[in-house]
């Protein structure tokens, strides 16, 4: 992929844009910064395509200028790395796990994690299989398997050390200090992570910032505090402990406050596909643009319709209208990231929100058009009269209303250049600019 050269000074422009943050001096450092986020996603490639690793890229380069601060006395290039290839590894964790758990099996495993870890408290050792049944009034061989679903599926961290030194052995070394930073948290899992460390003693909190956060190394945590590099170690695994059961307790809270809620959540979730529903999405469409317009960031928007279902419906039948649809909502929940939203939107169509990504949602399209076009082809349509259309907008750099994002998103035929007109999707404009 080739990017348009400049011969503008990068650190220049950055410093620039932190005085004065215009969209011109944004879109200057993503063009120089763009040889960065290749190199960085290239290291990763063969585990997801290369187009997707550099889109996750420059969302984690856009949250390095968002907060980059030049009076840290880092550079932004060193800054930009970290949180580009620390983006790209929490989106890879993020997929990794390709075998789906039983409800059943997730629920033992969560209560056999928490009373392992109460009884680890109380007895000052690792509890073995039979204490842990016991606690749980459940049979050795549930606890059993589930440990032996959770080693089936345990996978290597990206940041293991290849030559085995004890520095990088220890668990917390495992751990991707960008995959814990605030940017890339949720709003309520911000709250309940920061609720948590404030639980953990002064110090338990010191070291874990500074490792996770400001991506120290245990020796230079050490050397800042005046401790040993045996104690920080300590202190990781003790305040990692802690940390986590504070947060399976919270978590605990949420299933509770979850189940007494079920019939609440039911309402949001559209019965033929599974996804929520155009209510929802108009209302949360509305949220993320309030929060993308008040924190400065970027949103997304991709619409998708299926032109051609009423042939299908009088040749298979209502039937086969709904299960394609209901198969197309799996396709699109598999084809996109697990932060993006999608939903139901018209009859045959389908909205997907997509937070913090802006004018590399082409790229998204394009790849979600070819997989789009790959899925069309296996079904069952009659004569071939099933279209796709998609189409996208991005707020706020070509629209700066929810109202306007929608319209700017009508769905074209697939193949269409994005900023052509098509008759096809006048109604859908039509629809929202009354």
């Amino acid at each position: 992929m080739a990017y348009p050269a400049s011969h503008q000074d990068p650190d220049e422009l950055v410093h620039r844009y932190v005085d004065n943050p215009r969209t011109d001096l944004k879109d200057m450092i993503m063009i120089q910064y763009a040889g960065l986020v290749e190199r960085t996603a290239r290291r990763f490639s063969g585990l997801e395509p290369h187009e997707d690793l550099v889109q996750v890229g420059f969302i984690g380069l856009l949250n390095a200028l968002s907060k980059f601060d030049p009076n840290a006395g880092v550079r932004f290039n060193t800054y930009a790395t970290h949180l580009v290839a620390g983006e790209i590894k929490h989106y890879l964790r993020d997929r990794s796990q390709t075998i789906r758990h039983p409800a059943w099996l997730q629920e033992l495993r969560h209560k056999v994690n928490k009373a392992s870890a109460g009884l680890q408290s109380r007895l000052g050792r690792t509890p073995t299989e039979q204490e842990i049944a016991a606690e749980l009034q459940v049979t050795d061989a549930a606890v059993r398997e589930v440990f032996q679903t959770q080693e089936m599926l345990k996978i290597a961290s990206l940041d293991v050390s290849p030559h085995g030194d004890d520095e990088g052995s220890i668990e917390s070394e495992s751990l991707d200090a960008a995959a814990f930073c605030p940017e890339q948290l949720s709003v309520e899992d911000r709250v309940v992570l920061e609720s948590a460390m404030q639980q953990l003693r002064d110090l338990e909190r010191d070291v874990l910032v500074m490792f996770h956060f400001e991506a120290l190394n245990q020796t230079e945590i050490a050397h800042r505090l005046g401790i040993s590099c045996n104690y920080v170690s300590h202190i990781l695994r003790l305040s990692l402990t802690k940390l986590r059961r504070i947060l399976a307790s919270e978590d605990e809270k949420d299933r509770l406050l979850k189940r007494q809620s079920e019939s609440v959540d039911d309402t949001v979730l559209d019965t033929t596909t599974g996804i929520y529903t155009e209510e929802y999405f108009l209302a949360r469409l509305e949220e993320e643009v309030h929060r993308a317009s008040s924190q400065e960031g970027v949103l997304s928007l991709m619409l998708l319709r299926f032109d051609g279902l009423e042939a299908m419906a009088g040749f298979y039948g209502e039937q086969s209208v709904r299960d394609f649809l209901a198969d197309a909502a799996d396709f699109l929940r598999e084809a996109v990231r697990r932060l993006d939203i999608v939903c139901r939107y018209g009859p045959t169509g389908f909205a997907i929100l997509l937070p913090s990504t802006g004018p590399s949602v082409t790229v998204v399209r394009q790849r979600l058009s070819q997989r789009l076009e790959q899925w069309m082809t296996s079904r069952p349509t009659p004569g071939g009269k099933v279209q796709a259309l998609v189409g996208h907008s991005v707020f706020p750099d070509d629209v700066q209303t929810s109202r306007d994002l929608l319209a700017g998103a009508h769905p074209k035929p697939i193949g269409t250049d994005a900023h052509e007109e098509q008759s096809s999707s006048a109604p859908w404009k039509e629809r929202w600019a009354a």
